[in-house]
């Protein structure tokens, strides 16, 4: 095939399941652009053929009302026969998930592509579009740095409802709790692939990993991640924590906006200036899936492929797959386990014979001599029934009561214990209620004088702020509060500090005491973004009088407050004042 139309190849980019990607040029205007093709033909049901046609539609539909810097463009969707063609804006780059297994990124590389990156995704969901399918393989590097993101095949339109029940689209390993249990999504979801795309960058790890699908959407929904210091010790402790809290299993937990998931990424990165991303592991990453069907090409928006989506298990690293080899495994496993089985059955009836011999169930066992130590017969006959109990050491077996604590050998007298003693108010502690006759309680949990690192009840945790004077406040309580740096007295347990200062964003962080005696948070201010476009583009730009580097189009943050844009291209120059609300982004669009 040398032509599509009016475009010209120039030659293939990848090819997938279902199609090809070619790079053409368009032969009216010269335009360099990227075409997805995809065989509508290989469906053979005709209802799979028509949701794949209205998929992508949607993708048209969804990424044509976006027009941002960081979003590759879909120019046109055509279909011809049984074959679909998506012309879109051609990335001269590589992905970023080719990035990040080819060599180990740097800091600058990583928080430039987080923070362009989650300035396209608040951009969109401002618009109402959720990405929904955001990984390395669909983020796109060109050759100045631009990350662009591409295939809203699977964004969905909020306005619209378009989610089908029992559909589950996007890449497990970077999907949502709420995503994988079929809720409501909004911006937060793409935020926490987010946030897994940002703790695979630092620790080379994904954060959760299995070897099948089912184990992993469980991990991703219930269980926590390991803390990315414990991979990387390089990150320092508040690194690890912004991007934990994107993390977290309950969007509202998370931070408002991506953007402001990484700022808070940025701040902690610039506090531990030495730390070090790791090179990329060897986890293997799970397909591209889809509950219902597979995914459209397996090629991205912006021309790379991905392969063909396929719920297998991982490879061995050694040798090729066999298909019998889950099959012996599991043989192994349940034979390797037959003699343990059986010494623990033999272990549990002698176990059983001996506590009911001891508890009167068995009367002909009752009638053995009980022997003592060394082996001898015990002068002590057994009681009968109705006589009342005598307090014994339990034996491991018998599960007989334990002697009360006052209760001493015969012909000793009983030792008093010193009352304990409450190191707060120095007064005697409550005693404890002795354990009633007849109820038996373990060895391990007999009463005993409480270790020492027990009877604490307070912790002194030093608390700093960057810049200071900032007001603690300890579980929002007001009397338990003080100005950094300061130190706070805190009882055993999890704790939540609230910090303000004014002209700065409220942080909030969660401590459990005693294993932490030291706190520092850095505060931010209040900051937005401008996005600004021109027609034409390519305008310097000025803002409050200092030249920035970049030229139109581009995204800029900035201090909440008044500043004053200055744009000049060919000679020409316009000004106005743009007002930047925190946590907001402002579009400009200026025709020259």
């Amino acid at each position: 095939m040398d032509r599509i139309g009016r475009y010209r190849i120039l030659g293939e980019l990848g090819r997938g399941a279902m199609g090809v990607v070619y790079k053409a040029q368009d032969s009216k205007i010269g335009r360099t652009v990227a075409i997805k093709t995809i065989r509508l033909s290989d469906l053979t049901e005709r209802r799979e053929r028509a949701r794949l046609r209205e998929r992508l539609f949607r993708e048209a539909q969804s990424a044509g009302i976006l027009s941002h810097p960081n979003i590759v463009t879909i120019y046109d969707v055509q279909e011809e026969g049984e074959t679909a063609y998506v012309f879109m804006e051609f990335v001269d780059g590589p992905t970023l998930d080719s990035v990040i297994h080819s060599v180990t990124p740097s800091q600058e590389l990583i928080l430039s592509v987080l923070r362009q990156t989650a300035a396209a995704l608040d951009y969109a969901h401002n618009k109402g579009i959720v990405h929904r399918d955001i990984k390395p393989a669909n983020i796109m590097i060109g050759e100045n740095g631009t990350a662009k993101i591409t295939d809203f095949g699977v964004a969905k339109l909020v306005s619209q409802q378009m989610t089908q029940t029992g559909t589950m689209m996007g890449t497990p390993s970077y999907m949502s709790p709420e995503q994988i249990e079929g809720r409501q999504l909004d911006g937060r979801s793409d935020q926490f692939s987010l946030a897994v795309i940002a703790y695979e960058m630092v620790t080379g790890e994904k954060p959760f990993v299995a070897e099948s699908l089912p184990p992993l959407l469980f991990k991703i929904v219930r269980e926590e991640p390991a803390s990315p210091q414990r991979l990387n010790p390089t990150l320092g402790a508040m690194l690890p924590a912004a991007i934990l809290k994107g993390l977290s299993k309950k969007s509202s937990e998370r931070y408002s906006s991506c953007t402001e998931f990484v700022e808070a990424v940025v701040v902690a990165a610039r506090s531990t200036p030495g730390w070090q991303p790791l090179p990329h592991g060897s986890v293997e990453e799970l397909p591209t899936v889809s509950a219902t069907t597979a995914d459209t090409a397996g090629a991205t928006g912006a021309g790379k492929q991905t392969p063909a989506p396929q719920l297998v298990m991982p490879p061995l690293r050694n040798r090729p797959p066999r298909l019998d080899d889950d099959r012996r495994g599991k043989r192994r496993k349940r034979l390797g386990m037959l003699p343990f089985a059986v010494m623990m059955l033999a272990a549990f009836a002698v176990l059983g014979v001996f506590v009911a011999a001891s508890r009167g169930w068995i009367p002909a066992l009752n009638s053995l001599p009980v022997f003592g130590a060394g082996g001898q017969p015990s002068s002590n006959p057994p009681k009968a029934a109705d006589e009342p109990p005598v307090p014994a050491k339990p034996s491991p077996l018998s599960g007989a009561p334990a002697p009360l604590p006052d209760q001493a050998p015969a012909g000793q007298e009983a030792a008093t214990p010193p009352a304990a003693v409450n190191p707060q108010s120095g007064s005697p502690a409550a005693e404890p209620e002795p354990t009633p006759p007849g109820v038996t309680e373990p060895e391990s949990l007999a009463r005993k004088p409480a270790p020492a690192q027990l009877r604490v009840r307070s912790t002194s945790v030093a608390v700093r702020t960057a810049p200071g004077g900032a007001r603690v406040t300890v579980d929002d309580n007001g009397g338990n509060s003080c100005y950094t740096p300061c130190s706070l007295e805190l009882a055993a347990g999890r704790h939540i500090l609230k910090f303000s200062l004014t002209g700065y964003r409220d942080e909030v962080r969660t401590i459990e005491a005693p294993a932490e005696t030291a706190v520092e948070v850095s505060l931010s201010q209040p900051s937005g973004s401008l996005f600004i476009t021109t027609k034409p583009e390519g305008a310097a730009i000025y803002i409050d009088g200092r030249h920035l580097p970049q030229t139109t189009p581009s995204t800029i943050t900035l201090p909440a407050g008044q500043h004053r844009l200055r744009l000049e291209l060919n000679g020409r120059k316009v000004e106005q004042m743009v007002e930047i609300k925190d946590r907001h982004i402002l579009e400009a669009t200026i025709q020259f």
